[in-house]
């Protein structure tokens, strides 16, 4: 455990000595406030749950899949291997670190566009299970990925891909729109909209979400398997 916390400490002190990396994790907060001020729309909850996705996606698809091929290529993992820590105790302190810089971007979506209010205590659980998950997403494509350069734009067409699919599957036939909670990122903003919006409990979009949650996690004991043979 102390190895743990040796390696999230390091992690969270590379990533906010790190320029680039501290403006993904303040960019999402600033765009949602210009965006929200020029965009008046009636569902104003469902657009903020969507720039809570962005926040999620930003950081832990940009930050965590790119970070991994870089000490994948450098051997830094390599080394963390001869270490007393197993490959699951490596990836999971290397993914919670940047999940604290997700929920920290997240939060400041909320906070610069709501203020303090009491549905951010019951939002806190799916904003933080979501960005769990779009974490995982970014762990596999660091560990699958083979160069920098297209783990980066890999990385890059993930995140547009899932935030877009979002802004736009609402125009589309009501058919379609029921396929769409499939995908993980539409459930994510549709359990946090109905958190905001005190609907009740999104049962089939967080089952969806716990789903995508599981198949991560086993796609990565089965990345471990590879590793260890």
């Amino acid at each position: 455990m102390k190895n743990s916390i040796t390696i999230i400490k390091n992690e969270l002190s590379s990533h906010m000595s790190n320029p680039a990396i501290m403006g993904i994790i303040i960019l999402p907060m600033i765009m949602s406030v210009f965006v929200m001020n020029a965009m008046e729309i009636a569902e104003q909850d469902f657009l903020l749950a969507a720039w809570l996705l962005f926040a999620q996606a930003m950081v832990g698809i940009m930050i965590t899949g790119p970070n991994i091929i870089e000490e994948r290529e450098s051997k830094t993992i390599d080394a963390l291997l001869c270490s007393p820590l197993s490959f699951g105790q490596i990836v999971f302190s290397k993914c919670f670190a940047v999940l604290i810089l997700s929920v920290i971007s997240q939060l400041g979506v909320y906070f610069m566009n709501r203020g303090v209010t009491s549905d951010i205590f019951i939002l806190f659980i799916p904003i933080t299970i979501g960005g769990a998950l779009l974490i995982l997403i970014g762990a596999i494509i660091g560990l699958k990925v083979k160069s920098s350069q297209n783990g980066s734009a890999v990385s890059s067409i993930t995140m547009i891909s899932l935030f877009l699919v979002v802004t736009v599957y609402q125009l589309l036939p009501e058919w379609v729109v029921r396929v769409m909670v499939a995908v993980p990122s539409v459930s994510i903003t549709e359990v946090a909209d109905m958190v905001m919006t005190q609907k009740p409990i999104a049962v089939l979009q967080s089952g969806i979400v716990i789903a995508w949650l599981f198949v991560c996690i086993i796609y990565i004991k089965y990345i471990e398997k590879q590793w260890t043979k």
